[in-house]
């Protein structure tokens, strides 16, 4: 006898499911924000909506009047600020060209080819009033690379302020390149929940970002 019980369709398991449903959410959230997929190879995880906002409008909060941002491998953070202030200048250095505008918002930044930085971004020296970093890779050569692009771009008088986002067993990193900068209480956070825990540090007093 057919047990007639199994002729339905495949049921997914509610874990199966709920893991479904977060991924097409993702998608879904990429495409407003014009993100193109994440490339683990290029180490690329993106912020979920709560953190590049959070992240977004204390950019704005401390922005001067006409000032510039810059965003050193920090994609979701810039994809959602030219969506929702397009009036601010914010300017994206990214290795991937998938991000590449084809204005000026975004320029091409491998931060291995540090011997000739000097050259490659003289026109945007001391340019920038904030600068969003988030080091592509957790080692102490990245680290000191790219504190070498963000000592050219930001602006010396009144100084830069500094917002990066990285691994927070990486405090010994940001002490020795970012001396200036303290951890704050804010934690940043994926859509992809990352085995390492994130931590923000800002060198210049921030309320908003000192609390949960």
């Amino acid at each position: 006898m057919i047990d007639t019980e199994d002729d339905g369709p495949p049921q997914l398991s509610a874990e199966t499911l709920k893991a479904l449903q977060e991924w097409q959410q993702e998608q879904e959230q990429n495409r407003a924000a014009n993100l193109p997929q994440e490339d683990w190879q290029l180490s690329q995880f993106w912020y979920n909506n709560e953190t590049a906002n959070r992240l977004m409008n204390e950019v704005v909060a401390i922005l001067p009047e006409n000032g510039r941002c810059a965003f050193i491998a920090c994609p979701t953070v810039w994809s959602l600020m030219r969506k929702e202030h397009p009036e601010i200048h914010n300017v994206l250095f990214e290795y991937d060209t998938r991000f590449d505008t084809g204005d000026h918002s975004f320029v091409e930044y491998d931060y291995k080819d540090d011997e000739h930085i000097e050259q490659n971004y003289a026109n945007l020296k001391h340019s920038f009033d904030v600068l969003i970093i988030d080091p592509p890779f957790l080692s102490r050569e990245c680290f000191e690379k790219v504190s070498h692009l963000a000592k050219l771009i930001g602006k010396v008088t009144p100084p830069c302020k500094h917002i990066i986002c990285t691994g927070a067993i990486q405090e010994e990193n940001i002490k020795e390149f970012f001396p200036s900068a303290d951890r704050v209480t804010f934690q940043p956070r994926h859509e992809r929940n990352l085995m390492n825990p994130f931590a923000c540090f800002v060198d210049y007093e921030s309320k908003t970002l000192n609390t949960e």
